[in-house]
Protein backbone atom coordinates (compact mmCIF):
# COMPACT_ATOMS: atom_id res chain seq x y z
CA UNK A 1 0.00 0.00 0.00
CA UNK A 2 1.00 3.54 -0.60
CA UNK A 3 0.51 6.57 1.06
CA UNK A 4 -2.17 8.82 -0.51
CA UNK A 5 -1.98 12.81 -0.17
CA UNK A 6 -5.11 14.37 -0.67
CA UNK A 7 -5.27 18.54 -0.99
CA UNK A 8 -7.60 21.56 -0.85
CA UNK A 9 -5.49 24.60 -2.29
CA UNK A 10 -1.75 24.69 -0.52
CA UNK A 11 -2.75 22.49 2.09
CA UNK A 12 -1.77 19.06 2.67
CA UNK A 13 -3.42 16.05 4.58
CA UNK A 14 -2.12 12.40 4.53
CA UNK A 15 -4.13 9.73 4.41
CA UNK A 16 -2.97 6.79 5.90
CA UNK A 17 -3.52 3.53 3.75
CA UNK A 18 -6.10 0.70 5.74
CA UNK A 19 -4.60 -0.52 8.98
CA UNK A 20 -1.29 1.52 8.69
CA UNK A 21 -1.50 4.07 11.95
CA UNK A 22 -1.11 7.90 10.80
CA UNK A 23 1.14 8.51 13.28
CA UNK A 24 3.91 6.68 11.44
CA UNK A 25 3.82 8.27 8.02
CA UNK A 26 4.56 11.42 9.63
CA UNK A 27 7.65 12.03 7.59
CA UNK A 28 6.30 13.00 4.28
CA UNK A 29 7.56 15.55 2.03
CA UNK A 30 4.82 17.46 0.09
CA UNK A 31 4.51 17.84 -3.55
CA UNK A 32 3.50 21.20 -4.84
CA UNK A 33 3.31 22.87 -8.38
CA UNK A 34 3.71 26.16 -9.73
CA UNK A 35 1.69 28.41 -7.70
CA UNK A 36 2.38 26.05 -4.77
CA UNK A 37 5.73 26.80 -5.19
CA UNK A 38 5.80 30.57 -5.84
CA UNK A 39 3.67 30.25 -2.69
CA UNK A 40 5.88 28.49 -0.18
CA UNK A 41 9.11 30.32 -1.67
CA UNK A 42 7.45 33.49 -0.58
CA UNK A 43 6.66 31.78 2.56
CA UNK A 44 10.54 30.73 3.00
CA UNK A 45 11.86 34.00 2.36
CA UNK A 46 9.19 35.85 5.03
CA UNK A 47 9.87 33.18 7.79
CA UNK A 48 13.65 32.67 7.60
CA UNK A 49 15.22 33.53 11.05
CA UNK A 50 18.39 32.60 10.26
CA UNK A 51 19.28 31.28 7.29
CA UNK A 52 17.96 31.77 3.65
CA UNK A 53 19.71 30.10 1.04
CA UNK A 54 17.78 30.95 -2.65
CA UNK A 55 19.43 28.37 -5.44
CA UNK A 56 18.96 28.72 -9.20
CA UNK A 57 21.00 28.63 -12.37
CA UNK A 58 19.28 31.14 -13.45
CA UNK A 59 18.39 34.56 -11.81
CA UNK A 60 16.22 36.71 -13.03
CA UNK A 61 14.08 37.89 -10.01
CA UNK A 62 10.68 39.41 -10.47
CA UNK A 63 9.81 42.41 -8.36
CA UNK A 64 7.72 40.70 -5.49
CA UNK A 65 10.81 38.55 -4.83
CA UNK A 66 13.63 41.83 -4.78
CA UNK A 67 10.49 43.18 -2.28
CA UNK A 68 10.63 40.90 0.24
CA UNK A 69 14.27 40.01 0.02
CA UNK A 70 15.22 43.98 0.42
CA UNK A 71 12.08 45.19 2.59
CA UNK A 72 12.54 42.24 4.82
CA UNK A 73 16.12 43.19 6.07
CA UNK A 74 16.85 41.40 9.26
CA UNK A 75 20.37 41.39 9.90
CA UNK A 76 20.80 38.52 11.71
CA UNK A 77 19.77 36.54 8.88
CA UNK A 78 22.66 35.44 7.00
CA UNK A 79 20.68 35.62 3.03
CA UNK A 80 22.57 33.97 0.03
CA UNK A 81 21.72 33.69 -3.46
CA UNK A 82 23.45 30.95 -5.07
CA UNK A 83 23.33 30.97 -9.68
CA UNK A 84 24.92 29.71 -11.64
CA UNK A 85 24.54 29.70 -16.11
CA UNK A 86 26.08 33.43 -17.04
CA UNK A 87 26.87 36.15 -15.41
CA UNK A 88 24.03 38.63 -14.24
CA UNK A 89 22.16 41.16 -16.15
CA UNK A 90 23.46 44.57 -15.35
CA UNK A 91 19.82 45.49 -13.23
CA UNK A 92 20.49 42.36 -11.16
CA UNK A 93 23.83 43.21 -10.76
CA UNK A 94 22.68 47.13 -9.77
CA UNK A 95 19.47 45.63 -7.35
CA UNK A 96 21.94 43.15 -5.65
CA UNK A 97 24.16 46.57 -4.84
CA UNK A 98 21.32 47.83 -3.29
CA UNK A 99 21.05 44.94 -0.72
CA UNK A 100 23.78 44.85 0.73
CA UNK A 101 23.06 42.13 3.45
CA UNK A 102 22.40 39.47 0.05
CA UNK A 103 25.16 37.88 -0.45
CA UNK A 104 25.49 36.39 -3.76
CA UNK A 105 27.59 33.67 -5.26
CA UNK A 106 28.53 31.86 -8.67
CA UNK A 107 28.22 28.03 -9.13
CA UNK A 108 30.22 26.57 -11.78
CA UNK A 109 27.99 23.68 -13.59
CA UNK A 110 24.58 24.39 -11.39
CA UNK A 111 21.66 22.79 -12.60
CA UNK A 112 19.92 22.52 -9.19
CA UNK A 113 17.32 24.74 -8.20
CA UNK A 114 16.49 24.59 -4.31
CA UNK A 115 15.52 27.60 -1.61
CA UNK A 116 16.21 26.80 1.95
CA UNK A 117 15.76 28.69 5.51
CA UNK A 118 15.93 26.87 9.05
CA UNK A 119 12.57 25.39 9.33
CA UNK A 120 12.23 24.33 5.35
CA UNK A 121 13.44 23.61 1.91
CA UNK A 122 11.74 23.24 -1.41
CA UNK A 123 13.56 21.46 -3.95
CA UNK A 124 12.43 22.01 -7.40
CA UNK A 125 12.15 22.38 -11.39
CA UNK A 126 11.69 26.43 -10.62
CA UNK A 127 14.25 28.88 -12.13
CA UNK A 128 14.46 31.75 -10.09
CA UNK A 129 13.49 34.05 -13.52
CA UNK A 130 10.81 35.84 -13.89
CA UNK A 131 9.63 34.28 -17.42
CA UNK A 132 9.71 31.39 -15.96
CA UNK A 133 7.96 32.06 -12.42
CA UNK A 134 4.55 33.12 -14.68
CA UNK A 135 4.89 31.09 -17.87
CA UNK A 136 6.60 27.53 -17.23
CA UNK A 137 4.22 24.52 -15.50
CA UNK A 138 6.61 23.36 -12.51
CA UNK A 139 6.72 21.42 -10.19
CA UNK A 140 8.79 20.77 -6.68
CA UNK A 141 8.83 18.83 -3.33
CA UNK A 142 8.67 20.82 0.01
CA UNK A 143 10.33 19.37 3.13
CA UNK A 144 9.68 20.74 6.38
CA UNK A 145 12.67 20.10 9.50
CA UNK A 146 9.92 19.11 11.81
CA UNK A 147 8.14 16.63 10.28
CA UNK A 148 11.72 15.38 8.35
CA UNK A 149 14.34 15.99 9.55
CA UNK A 150 17.06 13.90 8.35
CA UNK A 151 15.91 14.57 4.99
CA UNK A 152 15.58 18.12 5.56
CA UNK A 153 19.12 17.75 7.09
CA UNK A 154 20.50 15.72 4.27
CA UNK A 155 19.17 18.44 1.45
CA UNK A 156 20.70 21.35 4.45
CA UNK A 157 24.46 19.63 3.84
CA UNK A 158 24.22 20.04 0.18
CA UNK A 159 23.27 23.25 -0.11
CA UNK A 160 26.27 24.18 2.12
CA UNK A 161 28.43 22.26 0.02
CA UNK A 162 27.29 23.63 -3.24
CA UNK A 163 27.61 27.16 -1.15
CA UNK A 164 31.26 26.62 -0.37
CA UNK A 165 31.94 25.24 -4.39
CA UNK A 166 30.41 28.88 -5.22
CA UNK A 167 32.77 31.87 -5.93
CA UNK A 168 31.59 34.60 -3.89
CA UNK A 169 30.39 37.67 -6.65
CA UNK A 170 28.79 40.19 -4.40
CA UNK A 171 29.05 41.15 -0.35
CA UNK A 172 28.54 43.97 1.74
Amino acid sequence: DQVRMAHSRFAFRVCAPPGVQPALIQNVAKFLTTNGINYVLEEIIKDARERLVLISPFLRLNDRIKELLSDGYRPDVDMQIVYGKKELEAADRQWLNTVPHIRSRFCQNLHAKCYLNESMCVITSLNLHLYRQQNNNEMGVMIKRTKDHQLYADVSAEVDRLVRLSELTHVD
